[in-house]
């Protein structure tokens, strides 16, 4: 466990600053005291010093050390108080964004946050659930991998009362709290778009349903519009791609050779949507003549200037999410009341040249 040994050491000098915060400019141990004090590196005890800084607790002076700040000294109360955000991987833009939303909130609220992204291998091998309680965290605020072996950890801590929030996922069955991106209307608005759009063959490539709970929804989404505008389901027009399938880029290529009288279609992001990409430059489709495409997630902005068109996109409202799921576990701390909510976020419509837009 000594890769989360800057936890606490972090823990350890809050309770210091906690103890001292009536002397403005108290002078907190050295990198090699507490390298030392917790048998660690100095780059592990300069780590949780950074974080201490970079949240306005101490301020740090090159050769002569770390400081509790003025402004802490003056303030009353200071909270000792962790939460843990548990991530799959800090890849994407909309975890990014997650991350951004649950920070804000709990800094107002003088919590701190724990930020772990682990393998469910890794998570299950060192038992870091039970390591992460063992830290004293007062939450746990997750976003879980698909059908994750760890989730049963959770539901059992979440079934002891303990503060549990799920992130884009829900537990079916289960009532545990969660905050998640309406699924079912993020496939039914981009489908009602096509539609309104013109177009009368309407695909989707999605990954299987049961890779989550989300999937599932989103599928459902696309089928139910269907239904509501009397539209036929065509089954060859919907292919399931596996996230980390090295034949992506294959099967969308067969897939849209496949379905020429396809005119619109809804597709993932990430890299789903750039094999996307790639596969309507192979094939020459105009885009948005000949096929109007909506992509799910915003995730391309930064590169829209070197793509062949710009993507309208199905986009989540990520910083609220993260936003709400920190409002659930702080008012669960605060009246020590668990009430397992479930908040769907809404979502927006962003159109550009995929589906006649203009280009950003």
């Amino acid at each position: 466990m000594s890769r989360y040994l800057y936890q606490e050491i972090k823990k350890y000098l809050l309770g210091v600053i906690k103890e001292n915060q009536s002397i403005a400019n108290y002078k907190l141990p050295s990198e090699n005291q507490l390298a030392l004090k917790f048998a660690t590196t100095r780059i592990t005890a300069k780590r949780a010093l950074t974080e201490l800084q970079d949240e306005g607790y101490i301020y740090r002076i090159h050769g002569k050390g770390s400081f509790i700040s003025p402004e802490v000294a003056a303030n009353k109360e200071l909270k000792n108080d962790f939460i843990c955000l548990l991530l799959p991987n800090l890849e994407s833009k909309f975890i990014a964004t997650i991350v951004d939303g649950v920070k804000i909130h709990l800094k107002a609220h003088g919590f701190h946050l724990i930020i772990i992204s682990e393998t469910e291998e890794t998570l299950i091998k060192n038992n870091l659930i039970s390591h992460i309680i063992d830290l004293g965290v007062k939450g746990i605020i997750v976003f879980p991998n698909s059908r994750a072996r760890y989730n049963k950890d959770l539901l059992v801590l979440a079934l002891n009362k303990f503060p549990v929030v799920f992130i884009d996922r829900t537990l079916h069955d289960f009532d545990v709290s969660s905050v998640t991106s309406d699924h079912l209307e993020i496939a039914k608005k981009a489908v009602q778009l096509l539609i309104d759009k013109g177009c009368q063959n309407i695909g989707f490539i999605s990954m299987p349903p049961d890779y989550s709970s989300s999937i599932a929804r989103r599928i459902s989404g696309y089928e139910k519009a269907h239904v509501e505008n009397e539209r036929k389901i065509i089954l060859k027009n919907m292919i399931y791609i596996k996230k980390n399938d090295p034949n992506q880029s294959e099967q969308i290529l067969e897939f849209l050779e496949q379905n020429k009288d396809m005119d619109g279609l809804l597709s993932y992001g990430g890299q789903v949507g750039l094999n996307l990409y790639r596969a309507i430059i192979k094939t020459g489709i105009r885009v948005p003549e000949e096929l109007k495409i909506i992509f799910i997630d915003d995730e391309y902005t930064d590169f829209n200037d070197l793509l062949p068109f710009s993507p309208t996109c199905i986009s989540q409202r990520s910083f609220e999410i993260g936003k709400s799921a920190a409002e659930l576990i702080t008012s669960y701390i605060s009246k020590k009341a668990i009430a397992n909510d479930k908040i769907l976020i809404d979502c927006d419509i962003i159109e550009r040249q995929s589906t006649g837009g203009n280009r950003e």
